[in-house]
């Protein structure tokens, strides 16, 4: 397989002095795990408004050289690049960039610099753990959320985002699967309390959000066989809107992303899903009631319940995706009012059920992404290559 990826300068020796100076600044807040590593050097940064600001390479066309010249080779995957898809509508999300850079090694710390009304980048090096009765961290807006290298871990560490906007979560991982304190659900069955369940909750009229290069989890499904213990990975519901999941490595989890909360729950909320790795999920990647929605470059692995459901009129462009021993791929269940969708070279392998190559609606995303839209065929090898944390 030839697909040619470029690489983001990650050089401590070279500590970016090669970096070439933004001209239209995005965030790419990843960089600043490498810059910490150079922290006792200077950082040429002119031009660049806050240390998570950087250029932002995207994923295909050619190879170009490293910062120190080296050039990357054809299979090398490091993608680390600025939002695409909704976030960068409404105008765009850049999280704590321009504000402080502070270090939250403790659950206190995360809560407080959360919660603050300024902007700001809070570094996430370690554990944060929220014991067996688990805990919840309310996130305001103007913030970044940053794991540093590989170690950054909410740990029954539940996030709400809202009424709030312009957050970004990068390079994290989360588990409610340390969690013990239940409650009863409507369904009679217990649930974990804390947070709803969620690892992360969207709600109210919260907008612009970037999740990217994370990793969530709880038990395998196959041995953990209640489907309510633990809830969405992510989840989105009310006005929420404008909001991009990219990156990131969801595994052995019952009930992925829940986007609306129910049949009465209308409204657009314009969510891009690209370049996520799924594997050994139930259902829900995602369930998807009203508007419209992205899906573009994804790798669902053994999705046994029920792949994309597009429910109650919901349009969303599926688009060279990566479907491999997935139960019904893409699909319209459960509602009165069936959903709809624009489905556009899609590769189904050993799958069953609900396979469409023909699209019952018609979406043409507002987003430039020609640039990062890989063939489906390359969509695995990328994907499993570069989603999840330390991969920036």
């Amino acid at each position: 397989m030839n697909f040619q990826v470029p690489k983001l300068p990650v050089a401590p020796v070279a500590c970016f002095q090669r970096l070439s100076i933004v001209t239209k600044p995005i965030v790419a807040a990843g960089l600043l795990i490498s810059m910490l590593a150079c922290a006792k050097k200077p950082v040429e940064s002119a031009g660049v408004t806050g240390a998570a600001q950087a250029a932002t390479p995207a994923v295909g066309g050619a190879v170009p050289a490293t910062a120190g010249g080296t050039p990357v080779a054809a299979n090398s995957i490091t993608p680390a690049f600025g939002p695409v898809g909704f976030a960068t509508e409404n105008g765009g999300t850049t999280g704590g960039a321009g504000g402080r850079t502070v270090a939250a090694t403790t659950l206190a710390e995360l809560t407080e610099y959360a919660k603050s009304a300024e902007p700001l980048i809070i570094t996430i090096s370690g554990t944060i753990s929220g014991g067996t009765q688990g805990a919840s961290v309310r996130v305001s807006s103007n913030k970044t959320l940053l794991g540093v290298g590989k170690n950054g871990f909410l740990e029954g560490v539940g996030l709400t985002i809202s009424d709030q906007r312009n957050i970004i979560v990068q390079n994290l991982k989360f588990t409610m699967s340390t969690v013990t304190n239940t409650k009863i659900n409507d369904e009679k069955r217990p649930q974990v309390a804390v947070n709803d369940g969620d690892c992360i909750t969207i709600q109210g009229t919260s907008q612009n959000l970037w999740f990217d290069h994370c990793e969530f989890f709880n038990q395998d499904p196959a041995t953990q066989l209640n489907q309510d213990l633990y809830d969405g990975l992510i989840d989105a519901k009310g006005a929420s809107a404008f909001i991009t999941i990219s990156w990131n490595y969801f595994h052995d989890h019952h009930k992925a992303h829940l986007i609306g909360n129910s049949d009465k729950d209308a409204g657009d909320r314009k969510v891009t899903f690209h370049h996520n790795y799924y594997l050994n999920i139930h259902e829900r990647v995602p369930v998807y009631r009203f508007g419209t929605g992205h899906a573009f470059n994804n790798y669902y692995k053994h999705v046994y319940g029920t792949g994309i459901n597009s429910r109650v009129g919901a349009c969303l462009r599926v688009e060279k995706n990566y479907f491999e021993d997935v139960k019904n791929p893409v699909v319209s269940k459960n509602s009165d009012v069936l959903g709809k969708w624009d489905v556009s070279d899609n590769m189904y392998v050993d799958c069953t059920g609900s396979q469409p190559t023909t699209s019952t609606c018609s979406l043409t995303p507002p987003y430039q992404y020609a640039s990062v839209l890989n063939d489906a065929a390359q969509v695995k090898e990328i994907v499993v290559q570069g989603a999840g944390v330390g991969k920036l």
